[in-house]
């Protein structure tokens, strides 16, 4: 009796094929294929529950952004800063305004933006009508870069009126960073240019 069949049929078995049908035993190659899809198959049912719960966070955000519009009329729940304004996310070629080209963006044309400058940063602050427009009391802020006239709180003499911050003080200076950071963080005034 030839037993040569029945080692080979066993070894199969002992490999894990219980079907007994297979002659020849498993050999290195089929192995590491399985062993591969079985950590394939593994690591998809990881990324299976990282997806649900992506998808749950999302939807979640999702109904706060359209809860938070029905009720405030806003996404952010009534916040407003510089990165809840879409505004900055929309890339912007940034343009450098010489002193002349500025004074044209001083309202006296209503076809163009009022821009505002401060420590060489100009501002659209069109979205303030009410407060640079011709006629308001900030209006003499609008088409050239005041800097000194922020820190000293001067709008009455004309030689403040001017980007030369020499001679001011701390305090004077500290003023002017302030209201650069008021116009760099403002919700509606976006910065266009230098």
């Amino acid at each position: 009796m030839d037993t040569s069949g029945l080692k080979q049929r066993g070894a199969t078995q002992a490999e894990g094929n219980n079907d007994g049908l297979e002659a020849t035993p498993r050999s290195d190659k089929s192995l590491k294929q399985a062993a591969s899809s079985r950590r394939n198959e593994q690591a998809a049912n990881r990324l299976a529950w990282w997806k649900i719960v992506g998808r749950i966070v999302v939807t979640l955000l999702g109904l706060s952004v359209c809860l938070s519009y029905l009720i405030t009329e806003t996404a952010f729940w009534g916040h407003q800063s510089k990165w809840t304004n879409w505004r900055n996310y929309v890339p912007r070629k940034q343009r450098v305004f010489t002193q002349a080209e500025l004074a044209k963006y001083d309202g006296s044309s209503p076809e163009l933006p009022l821009l505002l400058a401060i420590e060489g940063d100009v501002y659209d602050v069109s979205a303030g009508w009410g407060f640079y427009g011709p006629g308001s009391t900030y209006h003499i802020f609008v088409g050239r870069d005041a800097s000194r006239a922020f820190g000293t709180n001067c709008l009455s003499r004309e030689d403040h009126l001017t980007h030369d911050t020499r001679g001011l003080t701390e305090a004077e200076l500290a003023g002017i960073r302030g209201w650069h950071s008021l116009f760099d963080n403002h919700q509606r005034y976006v910065k266009v240019g230098k």
